[in-house]
Protein backbone atom coordinates (compact mmCIF):
# COMPACT_ATOMS: atom_id res chain seq x y z
CA UNK A 1 0.00 0.00 0.00
CA UNK A 2 1.50 3.32 -1.34
CA UNK A 3 2.14 5.86 1.81
CA UNK A 4 0.49 9.64 1.61
CA UNK A 5 1.99 12.23 3.53
CA UNK A 6 -0.57 14.34 5.40
CA UNK A 7 1.85 17.00 6.40
CA UNK A 8 -0.75 20.22 5.61
CA UNK A 9 -3.69 18.55 6.83
CA UNK A 10 -4.14 21.03 9.44
CA UNK A 11 -7.34 20.92 11.42
CA UNK A 12 -6.94 23.84 13.82
CA UNK A 13 -4.71 27.33 15.13
CA UNK A 14 -5.56 27.36 18.85
CA UNK A 15 -5.18 30.49 20.68
CA UNK A 16 -3.15 30.19 24.29
CA UNK A 17 -2.35 32.23 27.20
CA UNK A 18 1.61 33.12 27.46
CA UNK A 19 2.26 34.10 31.36
CA UNK A 20 5.74 35.72 31.72
CA UNK A 21 8.61 33.57 33.16
CA UNK A 22 9.07 35.29 36.08
CA UNK A 23 5.37 34.03 36.77
CA UNK A 24 6.13 30.86 35.58
CA UNK A 25 9.22 30.48 38.10
CA UNK A 26 7.07 31.60 40.88
CA UNK A 27 4.34 29.16 41.02
CA UNK A 28 6.68 26.35 39.85
CA UNK A 29 9.20 26.88 42.65
CA UNK A 30 6.13 26.92 44.71
CA UNK A 31 4.34 23.20 43.85
CA UNK A 32 7.00 21.20 43.01
CA UNK A 33 8.02 20.93 46.55
CA UNK A 34 4.84 19.20 46.86
CA UNK A 35 6.91 15.95 44.71
CA UNK A 36 10.07 16.84 45.05
CA UNK A 37 12.43 17.77 48.61
CA UNK A 38 14.80 20.19 46.61
CA UNK A 39 13.23 22.50 44.01
CA UNK A 40 15.35 25.64 42.21
CA UNK A 41 13.49 27.09 39.04
CA UNK A 42 15.25 30.33 38.09
CA UNK A 43 15.56 32.49 34.46
CA UNK A 44 18.37 31.53 32.38
CA UNK A 45 19.97 31.36 28.87
CA UNK A 46 18.99 28.38 27.20
CA UNK A 47 22.08 26.52 27.27
CA UNK A 48 23.79 25.67 23.84
CA UNK A 49 20.98 22.40 22.50
CA UNK A 50 24.22 21.37 20.18
CA UNK A 51 27.15 20.40 22.77
CA UNK A 52 26.74 17.94 25.31
CA UNK A 53 24.74 15.97 26.97
CA UNK A 54 22.44 16.95 24.48
CA UNK A 55 23.61 16.92 21.15
CA UNK A 56 20.49 18.12 19.26
CA UNK A 57 20.89 19.72 15.45
CA UNK A 58 19.69 22.78 17.05
CA UNK A 59 21.37 25.59 19.15
CA UNK A 60 18.24 26.71 21.79
CA UNK A 61 15.04 26.40 22.10
CA UNK A 62 14.65 30.06 20.55
CA UNK A 63 12.02 32.62 20.52
CA UNK A 64 8.63 32.15 19.19
CA UNK A 65 7.97 29.04 20.48
CA UNK A 66 5.20 27.12 18.85
CA UNK A 67 3.62 23.81 19.31
CA UNK A 68 2.37 21.11 16.34
CA UNK A 69 0.11 18.64 17.59
CA UNK A 70 0.26 15.81 14.94
CA UNK A 71 -1.58 13.10 14.81
CA UNK A 72 -2.62 10.58 18.36
CA UNK A 73 -3.97 7.29 19.54
CA UNK A 74 -6.57 7.53 16.57
CA UNK A 75 -3.99 6.78 14.41
CA UNK A 76 -2.45 3.55 16.59
CA UNK A 77 -6.18 2.33 18.09
CA UNK A 78 -7.67 -0.13 17.22
CA UNK A 79 -5.74 -0.96 14.46
CA UNK A 80 -2.47 1.39 13.07
CA UNK A 81 -3.18 3.49 10.20
CA UNK A 82 0.18 2.37 7.94
CA UNK A 83 -0.78 4.25 4.95
CA UNK A 84 -0.12 7.40 6.15
CA UNK A 85 3.20 10.02 7.55
CA UNK A 86 4.33 13.25 7.64
CA UNK A 87 7.60 15.17 7.48
CA UNK A 88 9.27 17.44 9.56
CA UNK A 89 10.10 20.29 7.47
CA UNK A 90 6.19 20.41 6.21
CA UNK A 91 4.92 20.53 9.25
CA UNK A 92 7.65 23.45 10.17
CA UNK A 93 5.82 25.37 7.05
CA UNK A 94 2.84 24.44 7.67
CA UNK A 95 2.71 26.53 10.92
CA UNK A 96 4.31 29.29 9.29
CA UNK A 97 7.78 29.57 10.72
CA UNK A 98 9.82 26.95 7.29
CA UNK A 99 12.99 28.48 9.52
CA UNK A 100 12.86 26.35 12.69
CA UNK A 101 14.67 24.23 15.05
CA UNK A 102 11.87 21.46 15.49
CA UNK A 103 11.83 18.65 18.20
CA UNK A 104 9.90 16.64 20.37
CA UNK A 105 8.57 13.50 20.97
CA UNK A 106 6.83 10.75 18.03
CA UNK A 107 6.58 7.84 16.60
CA UNK A 108 9.38 7.39 14.12
CA UNK A 109 9.18 6.03 10.46
CA UNK A 110 8.56 2.49 10.44
CA UNK A 111 9.12 3.02 6.53
CA UNK A 112 12.63 4.21 7.03
CA UNK A 113 14.08 2.29 9.67
CA UNK A 114 12.49 -0.94 8.67
CA UNK A 115 10.67 -1.68 12.00
CA UNK A 116 8.34 0.44 14.29
CA UNK A 117 10.28 2.68 16.60
CA UNK A 118 10.19 5.51 18.94
CA UNK A 119 11.08 8.55 18.11
CA UNK A 120 12.90 12.33 19.50
CA UNK A 121 11.93 14.24 16.58
CA UNK A 122 15.22 16.41 16.20
CA UNK A 123 15.72 18.60 13.40
CA UNK A 124 17.68 22.10 12.32
CA UNK A 125 16.11 24.28 9.29
CA UNK A 126 17.20 27.33 9.82
CA UNK A 127 20.00 27.73 7.58
CA UNK A 128 19.20 28.09 3.96
CA UNK A 129 19.50 25.07 1.79
CA UNK A 130 21.79 23.03 4.97
CA UNK A 131 19.15 21.16 6.59
CA UNK A 132 20.48 19.36 9.59
CA UNK A 133 18.13 15.73 10.75
CA UNK A 134 19.53 14.20 13.80
CA UNK A 135 16.25 11.82 14.62
CA UNK A 136 16.71 9.69 17.58
CA UNK A 137 15.24 6.52 16.86
CA UNK A 138 14.66 3.59 19.64
CA UNK A 139 13.55 0.37 18.32
CA UNK A 140 12.87 -3.72 19.76
CA UNK A 141 15.95 -5.47 18.15
CA UNK A 142 14.99 -8.62 16.02
CA UNK A 143 15.26 -11.50 18.48
CA UNK A 144 12.78 -9.40 20.83
CA UNK A 145 14.93 -9.78 23.85
CA UNK A 146 16.30 -5.60 23.96
CA UNK A 147 16.33 -2.71 22.70
CA UNK A 148 18.63 -0.48 20.09
CA UNK A 149 18.87 3.50 19.86
CA UNK A 150 20.03 5.13 16.58
CA UNK A 151 20.36 8.47 14.78
CA UNK A 152 18.93 8.93 11.37
CA UNK A 153 18.43 12.10 9.22
CA UNK A 154 15.33 11.14 7.46
CA UNK A 155 12.91 13.78 8.69
CA UNK A 156 9.40 11.53 8.02
CA UNK A 157 7.68 10.33 10.88
CA UNK A 158 3.99 8.66 11.75
CA UNK A 159 1.22 7.99 13.97
CA UNK A 160 1.99 11.01 16.23
CA UNK A 161 3.87 13.53 17.53
CA UNK A 162 4.16 16.61 20.03
CA UNK A 163 6.63 18.80 18.10
CA UNK A 164 7.93 21.99 19.88
CA UNK A 165 8.98 24.55 17.05
CA UNK A 166 10.86 28.03 17.17
CA UNK A 167 13.39 29.94 15.48
CA UNK A 168 16.36 27.92 17.09
CA UNK A 169 17.95 31.36 18.43
CA UNK A 170 20.90 29.94 21.31
CA UNK A 171 20.71 32.56 23.64
CA UNK A 172 16.69 32.61 24.45
CA UNK A 173 15.51 33.06 27.62
CA UNK A 174 14.13 29.95 29.20
CA UNK A 175 12.78 28.10 33.01
CA UNK A 176 15.42 26.25 34.38
CA UNK A 177 13.70 23.71 36.40
CA UNK A 178 15.94 21.52 38.58
CA UNK A 179 14.08 19.16 41.04
CA UNK A 180 15.77 16.35 43.40
CA UNK A 181 14.86 12.94 45.65
CA UNK A 182 10.97 12.81 44.68
CA UNK A 183 8.82 12.08 47.68
CA UNK A 184 5.11 12.88 45.79
CA UNK A 185 3.56 10.64 43.35
CA UNK A 186 3.69 12.32 39.76
CA UNK A 187 6.71 12.09 37.79
CA UNK A 188 8.79 15.68 37.06
CA UNK A 189 6.80 16.42 34.02
CA UNK A 190 3.55 15.56 35.40
CA UNK A 191 4.36 17.72 38.34
CA UNK A 192 4.89 20.48 35.95
CA UNK A 193 1.81 20.69 34.39
CA UNK A 194 -0.65 20.08 37.47
CA UNK A 195 1.27 22.85 38.65
CA UNK A 196 -0.43 24.95 36.23
CA UNK A 197 -3.74 23.09 36.20
CA UNK A 198 -3.51 24.38 40.41
CA UNK A 199 -2.74 28.06 38.95
CA UNK A 200 -4.27 28.23 35.61
CA UNK A 201 -7.16 26.20 36.42
CA UNK A 202 -9.24 26.05 32.66
CA UNK A 203 -6.50 28.64 30.55
CA UNK A 204 -4.36 26.34 28.17
CA UNK A 205 -0.88 26.83 29.09
CA UNK A 206 1.85 24.75 26.80
CA UNK A 207 5.17 24.46 27.78
CA UNK A 208 8.06 22.78 25.97
CA UNK A 209 11.68 22.15 26.28
CA UNK A 210 14.69 19.35 27.28
CA UNK A 211 15.11 17.86 30.68
CA UNK A 212 18.41 16.31 31.62
CA UNK A 213 17.65 13.29 34.04
CA UNK A 214 21.09 13.28 35.70
CA UNK A 215 21.13 10.66 38.45
CA UNK A 216 18.41 7.65 38.72
CA UNK A 217 16.39 5.13 37.04
CA UNK A 218 13.42 5.58 35.20
CA UNK A 219 10.66 3.78 33.26
CA UNK A 220 10.67 3.56 30.02
CA UNK A 221 8.59 1.50 27.07
CA UNK A 222 9.81 0.89 23.20
CA UNK A 223 7.20 -0.27 20.80
CA UNK A 224 7.82 -3.23 19.18
CA UNK A 225 6.39 -4.14 15.74
CA UNK A 226 2.49 -3.69 14.94
CA UNK A 227 0.41 -6.99 15.27
CA UNK A 228 -1.10 -9.17 12.84
CA UNK A 229 -5.22 -7.99 14.19
CA UNK A 230 -6.61 -4.90 16.25
CA UNK A 231 -6.69 -4.49 19.97
CA UNK A 232 -9.95 -4.65 21.57
CA UNK A 233 -9.07 -2.60 24.14
CA UNK A 234 -6.15 0.48 25.01
CA UNK A 235 -5.37 -1.57 27.72
CA UNK A 236 -4.22 -4.62 25.66
CA UNK A 237 -1.56 -1.95 24.04
CA UNK A 238 0.07 -0.75 27.32
CA UNK A 239 -0.20 -4.22 29.35
CA UNK A 240 0.07 -6.95 26.63
CA UNK A 241 1.71 -5.20 23.48
CA UNK A 242 4.15 -2.34 24.81
CA UNK A 243 7.77 -3.22 25.85
CA UNK A 244 9.07 -2.15 29.34
CA UNK A 245 12.82 -1.44 30.23
CA UNK A 246 14.23 0.31 32.77
CA UNK A 247 17.13 2.60 31.96
CA UNK A 248 19.76 4.18 33.47
CA UNK A 249 20.79 8.04 33.97
CA UNK A 250 22.47 10.40 32.02
CA UNK A 251 19.30 10.65 29.89
CA UNK A 252 18.44 13.68 27.57
CA UNK A 253 14.25 13.73 27.27
CA UNK A 254 12.40 16.05 25.07
CA UNK A 255 8.79 17.04 26.65
CA UNK A 256 6.09 18.91 25.43
CA UNK A 257 2.98 19.32 27.80
CA UNK A 258 -0.45 21.47 28.19
CA UNK A 259 -2.25 22.08 31.40
CA UNK A 260 -5.73 20.92 29.85
CA UNK A 261 -7.56 20.34 27.08
CA UNK A 262 -10.94 21.52 28.27
CA UNK A 263 -12.71 22.79 24.53
CA UNK A 264 -11.79 19.35 23.18
CA UNK A 265 -8.99 19.57 20.91
CA UNK A 266 -7.66 15.94 21.73
CA UNK A 267 -4.14 17.15 22.99
CA UNK A 268 -2.25 14.88 24.08
CA UNK A 269 -1.44 16.52 27.42
CA UNK A 270 1.85 15.26 27.75
CA UNK A 271 4.51 13.68 25.96
CA UNK A 272 7.90 12.80 27.07
CA UNK A 273 10.75 10.64 25.34
CA UNK A 274 14.63 10.09 26.09
CA UNK A 275 17.72 9.51 25.00
CA UNK A 276 21.34 8.87 25.47
CA UNK A 277 24.83 8.57 24.51
CA UNK A 278 24.97 4.38 26.07
CA UNK A 279 22.65 3.59 24.25
CA UNK A 280 18.99 4.18 26.50
CA UNK A 281 16.06 5.57 24.49
CA UNK A 282 12.20 5.40 24.80
CA UNK A 283 9.16 6.97 26.15
CA UNK A 284 9.40 7.85 29.85
CA UNK A 285 6.99 7.01 32.10
CA UNK A 286 8.11 8.06 35.69
CA UNK A 287 11.48 7.34 37.27
CA UNK A 288 12.09 4.19 39.75
CA UNK A 289 15.15 5.42 42.24
CA UNK A 290 12.82 8.57 44.27
CA UNK A 291 15.58 8.71 46.57
CA UNK A 292 17.90 9.61 44.25
CA UNK A 293 16.89 11.00 41.23
CA UNK A 294 18.01 14.26 39.94
CA UNK A 295 16.47 16.80 37.13
CA UNK A 296 17.39 19.38 34.96
CA UNK A 297 15.12 20.96 32.59
CA UNK A 298 14.74 23.91 30.36
CA UNK A 299 11.01 24.64 29.33
CA UNK A 300 9.69 27.71 27.94
CA UNK A 301 5.85 28.66 27.70
CA UNK A 302 4.61 28.24 23.77
CA UNK A 303 3.55 31.89 22.12
CA UNK A 304 0.48 32.50 21.01
CA UNK A 305 -0.86 29.82 18.84
CA UNK A 306 -0.76 25.87 18.83
CA UNK A 307 -1.32 23.83 15.42
CA UNK A 308 -3.55 20.83 15.67
CA UNK A 309 -3.37 17.71 13.46
CA UNK A 310 -6.03 15.16 12.83
CA UNK A 311 -6.54 12.78 15.28
CA UNK A 312 -6.94 10.06 12.62
CA UNK A 313 -6.56 12.31 9.73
Amino acid sequence: MAMRDYSTKLDAKIALKTPPLEELSSILSAELKKNFVTVNVDIVDCPNLRAPPFRMSGAGIGNDLRIGEVGGIGNLFPSPKTDKFFNLKKICETCEMPKAFVFGPGAGPFHIVGSNCEMVADADFTADHQDNVATKVSRIVPNGKGYEMSTINSADFVLMANLAISDGFPAAKVLRIRAAKRNGEINYSGAIREALIGYYGESLISLAGVFLIRKGKVRVHVMPDFPGCPWETTEEIDNEWLKYFEMEAPLVCASVLHSNDTDGYKLRLEHTHCYSEHGDAGHYHYDTTPDEVEYEGYFDPQNLLSYRYGVDV
